[in-house]
């Protein structure tokens, strides 16, 4: 069938070629496209002086540029004064236009009315008569909004490269299938491995031997279960070192596709390792340390009785048998000889204990503080008889904890609330526990005295082995008994501590975990 202008569109079943397009379109039509999209039409003839010179503008360049059609085609030279710089090298030749007699498309900046450039892509045509170029029809398309899009997302991927390079880490892509088929330059760089050596599978050979059958199977597992990759190995560098880094890698997904490939990062953490073994081992050592020390201090201490008994005991025969037979000064030499021995046990038998702490603690189980509270005050109760004093306790909660420990705990702490109190002034002792700093997990025992107090200058002395803050003729005690209670709260996870006010008293503060955490004997 054959249309012309005359055929209506109701008599045709598909138009299969423009030419046929045209037909139906009225020339109404084709001018408000082209006057109102942002593109623009022009015709260009050759022309001695600039090269080529416009033989027809469309109008819709008054939109695009701000310029009337006209002023294109009235002045030849408006478009050589309207290129940017940086684009005249590669469209001019000698300072004309030059335009190769082919079918080409070019992107360049042109300014507008306003002295601002936009990105213009232009595309010409070439049309022949008699096999030489008699014109070129043309067109302007606006993609300023392409090219900032463009310039965007270089700046930021030249950012992101930036960054990746910063943090000293090196990142890499597969294909779904676990492959690598795209350059890896980061990998290749530290590896010194070629793309062909590192394509496939080909990366793995850079890892350390004893590494490779975790590293292998830990990535076959999220390949199969398209999950998240995540391992610490060993990567051979180029010049043969090897290097511990954490690597991760995440499934890329696209909706309805699943996963399309597999980024990930590796990070050097070759220091961190090292730090942490240096402080494992470190840690294995001092550990060992302080069990020999606490095993010597527990047999220097239990061999140390038996000369110490045997001092006491000759010299109590001593003062027995001769004790008529020396005079003044000798028997005053005896009894200093008997005092010391005393106190020399005292610290032996104090040392003992505290080395028994850890060496000889027993497994925690579930006790009541205030049967235990309880049983202390009924022993010390010569001691409280003595210096008539009163003490006061509440109802206290039951925890896990080594009972025998506990006990000689809160032993010490009532001792010395009844030893150090003050002249003329009734010793009153109260054991509670502290609402306001006990919770489900922890709770905190206040042992409070109406004493002499302790000045803060001594804070971080008197949980210290054998420290004596008065003199000992004032009160006698052997240094150990805080030193001990120390030891013991941390081996059951927890703290002491205490506030005081000099001439008013003091409260001690023992803080205990409610349950335990398992601990091996």
């Amino acid at each position: 069938m054959m249309i012309n202008e005359n055929t209506s569109l109701s008599e045709i079943d598909v138009i299969k070629n423009e030419e046929q397009l045209l037909t139906f379109i009225p020339k109404s039509v084709l001018g408000s496209l082209f006057k109102n999209f942002s593109i623009t039409f022009f015709m260009l003839k050759p022309d001695k002086q600039y090269g080529y010179r416009f033989l027809y503008m469309g109008k819709s360049v008054e939109r695009l540029l701000g310029f009337k059609s006209m002023d294109f085609v009235s002045d030849a030279g408006l478009w050589l004064r309207l290129i940017h710089d940086q684009d005249r090298p590669f469209l001019l030749k000698n300072g004309r236009r030059h335009l190769e007699h082919k079918y080409q498309k070019l992107t360049y900046r042109m300014k507008n009315c306003e002295g601002k450039y936009r990105w213009l892509r232009d595309e010409l045509h070439p049309v022949f008569k008699d096999g030489k170029l008699d014109y070129f029809v043309g067109l302007w398309v606006d993609v300023s909004d392409e090219k900032s899009f463009e310039e965007l997302s270089k700046e930021n991927m030249t950012r992101f490269q930036t960054l990746i390079a910063a943090s000293g880490q090196i990142i890499w892509s597969t294909d779904a299938s676990g492959q690598v088929v795209e350059d890896v330059p980061g990998w290749r760089a530290f590896t010194g491995q070629s793309l062909e050596q590192v394509k496939g599978e080909g990366w793995l050979s850079s890892i350390h031997p004893e590494d490779l059958l975790n590293v292998q199977k830990a990535w076959n597992h999220a390949l199969a279960t398209k999950t998240d990759f995540k391992g610490e190995f060993r990567i051979r560098r180029h010049d043969g070192v090897y290097r511990w880094f954490i690597v991760r890698a995440v499934p890329v997904r696209n909706e309805g596709v699943g996963v399309h490939g597999w980024i990930g990062a590796c990070a050097d953490i070759t220091e961190q390792v090292e730090r942490e073994e240096l402080l494992e081992n470190y840690a294995a050592r001092l550990e060992q340390s302080n069990r020999d020390l606490q095993e010597f201090a527990y047999i220097a201490s239990h061999d140390l009785q038996e000369p110490a008994r045997k001092i006491l005991a000759f010299g109590d025969r001593l003062f027995a048998k001769y004790k008529n037979r020396l005079d003044e000064q000798g028997a005053d030499y005896l009894k200093r000889m008997m005092n010391a021995s005393k106190r020399m046990q005292n610290l032996i038998n104090s040392l003992l204990t505290l080395s028994r702490v850890e060496t000889r603690g027993k497994p925690f189980e579930r006790i009541d503080l205030s049967r235990i509270v309880d049983e202390v005050i009924s022993d010390l109760e010569l001691n409280i008889k003595q210096v008539k004093g009163q003490i006061n306790t509440e109802k206290l909660p039951s925890i896990e904890a080594d009972e025998t420990q506990i006990y000689q705990l809160f032993e010490n702490l009532i001792r010395n609330a009844l030893k150090f109190h003050r002249k003329d002034v009734t010793p009153r002792i109260k054991v509670y526990c502290s609402k306001k700093r006990s919770n489900n997990r922890r709770v905190t025992i206040v042992v409070e005295d109406n004493g002499i107090g302790i000045e803060t200058q001594y804070a971080d002395r008197i949980f210290k082995p054998f420290q004596r803050l008065h003199a000992r003729d004032e009160y006698e005690r052997s240094g150990m008994g805080l030193a001990i209670c120390r030891r013991i709260v941390e081996r059951h996870h927890g703290k002491i501590y205490f506030e005081s006010e000099l001439n008013k008293g003091t409260k001690f503060f023992v803080e205990l975990p409610v349950k335990q955490k398992k601990e091996k004997i």
